[in-house]
């Protein structure tokens, strides 16, 4: 069977401020959806494995719609044979790994598609995705902050300037703490550029660094110390009509996803 490449990029949901929680999924979720809107057409299919929930779904429309098409094999043009009242969708796939809130989507352009199928059947839940940055580049887009957890031995905390040294000792000899901040719309200046530059220059002290805000054009952005690359490329078998195999892509996909995982422990 012949394969073609197919390459996925990482970001983060989160769903009211929260990492997606699986409990939610399973109780909302049909396991598939098919939704018209005018001339177009989107389609949805839900798979449950494990902590992980694998989306297959599909977008097309019936407009535009050339009325020639050309033979590859004759080199001619011919009359298109889809008729005017006829959808021709894309498929596209993308995982939900419900261990880190990781989704993984096979083009980002349609991910608006996810979240709001997600706003739509969760009705009052806010879904937003957030790009995951590199250390120098978060620090060079980050504009506003929403979040800081870190987690490390409390005497760490005071040698960062992240905890009053008198608070570190109140602690009582915990061996490790979490400290979970949340921001409403603070706006990045000096200081806190220092400081998070301060976190990340300890970085290998610490057991979990996890950092939210957007960007001057208010887009999500992430950083986790935790999380590994943002792309994972696989080759999947395709169909005579060069349509991927769902379940080949998503079976190596999550091959490729536990690899990395288990390459970080």
């Amino acid at each position: 069977m012949n394969q073609k490449e197919i390459i996925f990029s990482g970001v983060v949901c989160y769903v009211n401020d929260e990492r997606a929680d699986m409990q939610l999924f399973q109780n909302s979720l049909k396991q598939s959806d098919v939704i018209f809107q005018g001339d177009r057409v989107q389609s949805y299919n839900f798979y449950f494995q494990n902590n992980y929930l694998k989306i297959s779904f599909s977008d097309g429309s019936a407009k535009p719609r050339n009325p020639n098409v050309f033979n590859v094999k004759t080199y001619e043009q011919e009359p298109n044979p889809r008729q005017a009242d006829q959808a021709e969708p894309k498929d596209f796939f993308c995982i939900l790994d419900f261990s880190n809130s990781y989704l993984w989507l096979s083009n980002t352009q349609k991910k608006t598609m996810i979240t709001d199928y997600f706003k739509n059947t969760f009705q009052t839940a806010q879904v937003v995705l957030k790009d995951v940055y590199d250390e120098a580049k978060f620090v060079e887009t980050l504009k506003v902050l929403d979040s800081v957890r870190v987690s490390a031995a409390p005497n760490l905390f005071t040698e960062t300037n992240t905890l009053s040294k008198a608070l570190s000792e109140e602690m009582h000899g915990a061996y490790e703490a979490t400290l979970d901040l949340k921001y409403d719309k603070v706006i990045v200046k000096e200081n806190i550029l220092t400081w998070i530059k301060s976190i990340f220059y300890n970085k290998t002290n610490f057991k979990k660094i996890v950092i939210a805000g957007r960007d001057e054009k208010n887009l999500g952005m992430f950083f986790n110390n935790n999380l590994f690359s943002r792309k994972i490329e696989i080759k999947a078998d395709v169909d005579d009509n060069g349509m991927f195999n769902p379940d080949d892509v998503f079976s190596k996909l999550i091959t490729k996803i536990e690899e990395e995982i288990n390459a970080e422990k």
